[in-house]
């Protein structure tokens, strides 16, 4: 009450000799009234007792706490935090060993938290992302074909293509996206301390982006589904791998498309490694309808997507699906930019 009824800031000095009757008897009050000040200071504390203010801060404040140290002294407080930070020092080892990042000087410290543990946390974010809505994409156009196929297990998709589609054919750019975007600089993050609740206050990974990611993906696929299918209908010299690699060649490019305006900023990297998905799909799906004839069980893709391509309706389809799908997410993003502005 003292503290909180201050005007001005308050800094609180305690000694270890206090600190050790205070933990005893009155931790979780101390704990409450040193949060309401500016700062605390420790001196002559034991490495025991740094642990228990770790300890006690985590059981009231409920949030996730940080400890940085630079000694042998300071393991067991770097341990027990949620996340520890060491800083290489002249009192050993020890602390980095224990610590999960270590930095070399004290003025380290701000850049990795404002800009790499706020690029982190949300790089991750958006592989989570990624990968959850390209899933569902995949799994609800497989879904539709099964409806219109009575549920008999017969795929249109050639198996080859549902394997490579996600290990090979759309892993790369959400890689490098995880790897490379950045959602602001690395110069602003450190200019303007304040971007940092974007990712403190955890928005980039919540319940809402979930349930949009979801629709989305539902969106997308029933795009890819249906407008290939009512393309084909009439159409009697289609087969059904034909009508599979359409759906296959619609999934793989608007799931490429969807990483490239995902990202905050279009790096070399995701631009480079979009391109070369695309070729490896294009390289490897010409070489295997070119060879494949009797090589695996069941129907032969032999010249299928030769015979696609050489068709006007495969490509006006296909680009009808693609600028359909994308346009919601393409739309949304930019009257969000525009009107939220999330990071001005």
């Amino acid at each position: 009450e003292v503290i909180a009824a201050q005007t001005l800031p308050v800094c609180l000095v305690v000694t270890g000799d206090d600190l050790g009757c205070i933990l005893r008897y009155r931790p979780e009050q101390f704990i409450r009234a040193a949060g309401q000040c500016q700062s605390v200071i420790f001196c002559r504390v034991s490495p025991t007792q740094k642990r228990e203010l770790v300890t006690f801060a985590k059981s009231v404040f409920k949030e996730r706490i940080l400890a940085i140290g630079d000694g042998a002294n300071d393991v067991g407080m770097i341990r027990e935090s949620h996340c520890g930070v060491a800083v290489y020092g002249r009192e050993g080892s020890q602390a980095v060993s224990a610590g999960d990042f270590a930095v070399d000087r004290f003025e380290c410290l701000l850049h990795l938290l404002l800009v790499h543990g706020a690029w982190c946390f949300t790089r991750t974010s958006e592989l989570i992302l990624y990968t959850f809505m390209h899933n569902c994409q995949y799994v609800f156009v497989i879904f539709y074909d099964q409806i219109f196929n009575g549920f008999s297990g017969a795929v249109s998709i050639h198996s080859f293509y549902l394997i490579l589609y996600t290990s090979l054919f759309t892993v790369l750019p959400q890689c490098a996206a995880a790897l490379f975007d950045e959602h602001i600089s690395a110069e602003r993050a450190l200019r303007e301390p304040k971007l940092y609740q974007y990712t403190l206050q955890g928005k980039p990974y919540q319940l809402s982006s979930f349930w949009v990611n979801f629709f989305d993906a539902v969106w997308q696929s029933s795009i890819i589904f249906f407008i290939s299918h009512y393309s084909y209908r009439h159409q009697s010299d289609i087969d059904r791998l034909s009508f599979g690699f359409s759906l296959v060649f619609s999934m793989v490019v608007v799931s490429l498309l969807h990483v490239l305006i995902q990202t905050r900023r279009i790096d070399w990297s995701v631009l480079a490694s979009s391109i070369l998905s695309f070729i490896i799909f294009i390289v490897f799906t010409l070489i295997f309808d070119a060879v494949c004839v009797t090589c695996i069980q069941g129907d032969s893709p032999y010249q299928v997507s030769y015979r696609t391509f050489a068709q006007a309706r495969f490509w006006l389809a296909n680009l009808f699906i693609i600028v359909v799908a994308l346009l919601p997410r393409f739309t949304a993003k930019c009257v969000y930019n525009t009107l939220r502005k999330p990071f001005d």
